[in-house]
């Protein structure tokens, strides 16, 4: 039974919540992110001002919204700076940027009279993560079982925007840096583009050894191919003189572990790393050039084949130093750009917890001391040091609100802006903005078109933009309260394993076990519970009293946790008696530490749950003795409730969990009272109430 001692939270407080973060720190993030935006010339700096940004109210009120089927908007408008440096003139005007859709109170949009829901999605939150994979040798394509099978493992650095990036170790210990597009790379030729020192590298990490392994698995390749097509590092093998220096390098290393040589090694392999890494660099560059230039590369071939003396001085696109400074442009632009990459403040505070390192929550672009120490980790896992992550426990998860979604695509729209902004600037010259009476034609610069369109296309096309179920009262709740692991960002349901579906102890108190759809996206669409809330970080947190020698803290209130944080208290079940001082039974009680389930006594506890109803969603905690019931006949009643069509007559249930008016008057479908009293007359037009 419902307990009216424990507050419920407002069942819509996840839908609003996430707006108001976009109001009060999402818009301003975005615009500030693209200024100033300039010409060619640089004559002509544009400006935003987002901190004093307005919104308007909207024209039509939310029924006349629904009734002429328009939309409930507000105008966004900015103050913009325009600031012309031939002339050393200032013009400053506020501007409309965008249409801007407003969320009602009920938690979702009206776009054409039509209501919209944003679905919060389950996303693998930005960080390093360490998996592992097993190798399998078949002794020939025939047999069953492999011979033999190696555990290796890789770590996987994932941002908000650009590209992930993969560190894996192979089955012969040699490391390699990945891109989604691309080949594999040696990691060592990574880390030296990413700008730093070779010494510094191999020093740094926990077997320096297993850096150069890569550089004897190109050489063995290189010898087995026969063409030059058929190499897979045309542009480094096609230098010997490298090739036969790294030869060198493996055999001083062979005599490494003899003192008389260790000096001798040390002086040796940096120049040899470096040579070979400009003779990458060299060939990079040679290659894009290549693509710009068909018919050229062709004669470049066939002069490699022959031998030409022209494609010698060819060769030599400059100094070592140029070579080195082409590779140092690519890799900071690729990831050292906050334009193209960007790891997020979640992200960036994942990463330094991981690796122990003290970074700036405000550095969101990869930096090399970041590779360098996820190299140091992989490799001390591989010995057992450390271990790999959980990739189904929710704190490696975090939720995308609708908040964030709208943030998202407010992003895109502003880059549109930017781009027909710097377009207008670089195709014109600058009269033509600048009209008889020397102002600037604003107007003709900023237009709303862009940003309106990328609102339009998300509420009409994203996958996470869903008509709200306004079947019954407590469909539109469940609706806003869902969360799924689909759309963009998120996994398919055609490749989604059984782990990626199944319930994880971590789930306790966050999200439903039972509330999830039959069929194809079973485990992928779920409900979050009744008590859960969404942390300012985008981790689900669910609410716990404090235990102190086995006596509840009920008066020191509610302690909401993240997963990450839980998983280390000894917590009690929420439904056990208590004598009259809060002291909970001194026989061995049910507790759960972490992934295990022990019986334990009560002095020992740490955390008690708030409620019973703390680990099932709204729908499902309508079902009354849900306990007895088999979970597969709970999961249908939750999913059918929402089907029911209200009749003209409304009727209590017969049997009821106490829960069906906080579901009513929290979806905005009954008439609240502002105050509070006692009725004194009700009629079907008026209710009269007598306050204090």
């Amino acid at each position: 039974m419902y307990n009216s001692n424990y507050y419920i939270p407002d069942l819509v407080e996840i839908q609003r919540q996430g707006f108001f973060n976009l109001l009060e720190k999402g818009i301003v993030e975005e615009i500030s992110k693209r200024n100033p935006i300039t010409c060619f010339e640089k004559q002509i700096e544009i400006f935003f001002y987002p901190e004093y940004y307005r919104l308007t109210k909207p024209f039509y009120s939310i029924q006349q919204a629904i009734f002429y089927k328009k939309s409930y908007v507000s105008k966004l408008y900015v103050p913009v700076q325009i600031t012309d440096r031939k002339t050393k003139r200032v013009f400053l005007k506020w501007m409309l940027l965008a249409h801007f859709p407003l969320m009602t109170n009920r938690g979702h949009f009206l776009l054409n009279g039509s209501a919209r829901v944003i679905i919060n999605q389950l996303v693998r939150s930005p960080g390093i993560y360490f998996r592992e994979n097993m190798h399998e040798i078949y002794s020939n394509k025939w047999s069953e079982k492999p011979s033999t099978s190696f555990r290796r493992f890789y770590a996987d650095i994932i941002c908000l925007k650009g590209t992930w990036l993969r560190i894996e170790c192979d089955k012969d210990f040699s490391m390699w840096a990945k891109m989604k597009k691309g080949p594999k790379i040696p990691l060592l030729w990574f880390l030296l583009g990413m700008g730093l020192s070779e010494k510094y590298i191999l020093n740094s990490v926990h077997k320096p050894m297993n850096l150069l392994e890569s550089f004897t698995k190109e050489i063995e390749k290189n010898q087995r191919a026969k063409t030059f097509k058929e190499l897979k590092y045309p542009y480094v093998s096609t230098s010997k003189k490298a090739w036969e220096q790294i030869q060198k390098l493996f055999k001083l290393k062979k005599t490494l572990r003899k003192s008389s040589s260790k000096n001798t090694f040390e002086t040796k392999k940096s120049s040899i790393v470096s040579s070979s890494f400009t003779f990458f660099i060299q060939k990079r560059t040679e290659e894009k050039y290549n693509k710009n230039n068909e018919t050229k590369s062709k004669k470049r071939i066939k002069n490699v084949q022959k031998g030409d003396p022209k494609q010698n001085s060819e060769k030599k696109i400059g100094s070592q130093l140029e070579a080195h400074e082409l590779g140092r442009k690519w890799f900071s632009n690729k990831f050292m750009n906050p334009r193209t990459y960007d790891l997020g403040k979640q992200g960036r505070w994942s990463i330094n917890k991981k690796l122990g390192l003290t970074i700036p929550i405000e550095q969101t672009t990869l930096t090399a001391l970041d590779v360098l120490m996820a190299t140091d980790s992989l490799m001390k896992i591989e010995d057992g040091f450390l271990e790999i992550d959980d990739i189904d426990h929710l704190k490696n998860k975090r939720v995308r609100t609708a908040g964030e979604a709208l943030q998202e695509i407010l992003s895109v729209g502003l880059i549109r802006l930017e781009k027909s902004i710097r377009l207008k600037l670089n195709g014109n010259t600058k009269q033509t903005f600048i009209q008889k009476n020397s102002f600037f034609n604003f107007h003709a610069l900023i237009s709303t078109r862009p940003m309106n369109g990328a609102f339009r296309e998300f509420f009409g096309t994203h996958p996470l933009s869903q008509f709200m179920d306004q079947i019954n009262p407590l469909a539109e709740i469940t609706h806003k309260r869902r969360l799924s692991s689909l759309g963009p960002g998120g996994v398919s349901r055609d490749t989604a394993t059984l782990a990626i579906r199944g319930i994880h102890p971590s789930h306790y108190g966050r999200i439903c076990p039972i509330e999830t759809p039959e069929g194809k996206n079973t485990g992928l669409v779920n409900s979050i519970t009744t008590y859960a809330k969404i942390s300012v970080q985008g981790f689900l947190e669910s609410p716990f009293h404090k235990v102190y020698k086995g006596q509840v803290q009920k008066t020191l209130g509610v302690f909401f946790l993240a997963p990450d944080k839980e998983e280390h208290f000894q917590t009690a079940t929420p439904d056990l008696r208590l004598t009259s001082l809060g002291f909970l039974p001194k026989n061995p009680i049910p507790v759960r530490i972490g992934k295990r389930f022990v019986r334990m006594r009560s002095h020992k506890l740490a955390l008690m749950g708030v409620s019973p109803l703390q680990m099932i969603s709204v729908a499902t905690s309508f079902i009354p003795f849900l306990e007895h019931d088999d979970a597969n006949r709970a999961l249908m009643g939750s999913n059918m409730q929402r089907q029911a069509v209200p009749l003209i007559r409304p009727e209590r249930p017969f049997i009821g969990t106490g829960l069906e008016a906080r579901v009513v008057s929290d979806s905005g479908h009954a008439v609240l009272s502002k105050t509070s009293g006692y009725v004194i007359y009700s009629s079907g037009s008026k209710i009269y109430l007598y306050t204090f």
